[in-house]
């Protein structure tokens, strides 16, 4: 190790003996490189965090939608003002008394929070019903008189953001946050296209299976290999969906994914059906709700830190959503989206961010009301190099290139935005107004390949000065 070390210490006291313009010659930065194109707006600004050298800076100060990128800005202040251990918690809870096995009450499942109960990437739905039919049979309940019943009310009832937009609502990106979200508030709409193309295509089935919900749909047969061009339309709570555009011909099943309107709703009667299957009578009676209850199970969430990695990894909006809320309900006592943009305001003003020009409406950037600039998103990068989560909000965000982690936002399936760091670089660049997806992602790509070649040839330059 000792033979190591010298060496190491000999090369960095070096590279900092060398000037700025050593390490990153000045005909390296690609400053004057056109990013802008015709007919749309484009924002772009780069920072050598090191030197304090503005690499790019090109319309930095217009405010412009980030998309996806948003949620950099909602896990960053999720891991200062939450906690990267902090866990949400669901419990399980009855009211009336147990004897000789029958439960005279309901039966409560109450929500925390948790955007990770029943998911894929952690405890399937399935296996977390099993275990909370197993936490009842240790009870010894076999017969419950009253309901099975969600128990939401620790949030605010709305789950969607006002501003989405009505074609987003009833898609799985669209799902709102729900104090009780259960299987990420999605299901997947199995179909079997028709024989032809402009052909019917006919629903196989709804995956997990939602009680009390009717899907019209018109969907037809496209061409071979064009895709998901489908789209779900519905909004909170209702029992009726409606779903429009085609699926590809050519597959024997093709399957799109949508947001469960009602996800307490859903988590009730999934829980009930559970139950069944294991022997166990719910005779679902009127009995009276009481606030006097007992709890005896209680489900644990991922940590925050965890939950940051996969919001940023897989860009999935239902969690950026309930990091939101929970940083609403943590500094103001209220789980909602109008606090969580509060709690998240309060944490940019205290990282001495510069707002003029920010707006936000959530905390994934689904909605077109968010505004931000290029040099608020660098700005806020900058700072964040020295806080003590930094290593764990790196370390979540996508590679998008050899030296470069990054977020990205889209929308309509067009990239828009990338914001993150090119070694010792913090950079922005958002997109807005462009109609040509193949511009977007020639200019986009452009930027992120300068940074890295920057990159590159920086640390040529640290080895062979």
């Amino acid at each position: 190790m000792k033979k190591l070390f010298f060496p190491l210490f000999l090369l960095l006291f070096l590279a900092r003996l060398l000037p700025a313009q050593q390490v990153v010659p000045a005909q390296q930065v690609p400053a004057q490189e056109d990013y802008q194109i015709e007919h749309a707006l484009v924002g772009a600004y780069a920072v050598n965090m090191r030197t304090g050298k503005v690499l790019i800076d090109q319309n930095s100060e217009m405010s412009l939608m980030p998309g996806s990128c948003l949620k950099l800005v909602t896990t960053a202040a999720a891991l200062e003002l939450l906690g990267p251990k902090m866990r949400f918690e669901t419990k399980l809870e009855y009211d009336g008394k147990v004897s000789g096995g029958v439960l005279e009450g309901n039966l409560y499942v109450r929500g925390g929070g948790d955007p990770c109960l029943g998911s894929d990437r952690f405890t399937p739905w399935q296996k977390q019903l099993e275990l909370w039919v197993e936490a009842l049979g240790a009870l010894g309940i076999q017969t419950i008189r009253g309901k099975v019943l969600a128990d939401a009310s620790h949030w605010e009832k709305v789950l969607a953001v006002p501003s989405w937009l009505w074609e987003d609502l009833g898609n799985y990106y669209g799902a709102g946050a729900s104090a009780l979200s259960f299987h990420e508030n999605f299901y997947s709409l199995v179909f079997k296209p028709g024989a032809k193309i402009g052909e019917r295509a006919s629903i196989l089935r709804l995956d997990p299976a939602i009680s009390d919900f009717t899907l019209h749909s018109e969907v037809t047969t496209g061409p071979e290999g064009s895709g998901d061009r489908a789209c779900i339309y519905g909004s909170e709570y209702s029992p009726l969906g409606f779903v429009y555009g085609t699926i590809p011909a050519g597959v024997e099943s093709f399957a799109i994914k949508g947001a469960i309107l009602d996800p307490p709703a859903f988590c009730a009667a999934a829980f009930t059906k559970a139950l069944r299957a294991k022997g166990m009578v719910v005779e679902e009676k009127n009995l009276p709700l009481s606030k006097s209850r007992t709890s005896f199970h209680t489900t644990s969430s991922p940590s925050v830190a965890e939950i940051v990695y996969w919001t940023n990894q897989k860009s999935l909006n239902l969690y950026a959503e309930h990091l939101l809320k929970k940083m609403g309900e943590t500094l103001y006592g209220e789980g909602s989206t109008e606090y969580g943009l509060r709690a998240v305001s309060s944490f940019l003003r205290a990282q001495k961010i510069d707002l003029a020009g920010w707006q936000i409406a959530d905390g994934s950037g689904l909605s077109r009301k968010n505004l931000v600039t290029a040099k608020q998103l660098v700005s806020l990068l900058i700072k964040l190099q020295s806080s003590s989560h930094f290593s764990l909000l790196l370390q979540s965000l996508p590679k998008q290139g050899k030296h470069l982690k990054a977020k990205s936002g889209s929308f309509s399936s067009m990239k828009v935005s990338y914001a993150g760091y090119a070694g010792d670089i913090a950079f922005a660049i958002v997109v807005n107004h462009c109609t040509d997806k193949q511009k977007v992602a020639e200019k986009t790509a452009l930027f992120l390949s300068n940074l890295d070649h920057l990159v590159e040839k920086s640390h040529d330059a640290i080895v062979n000065p």
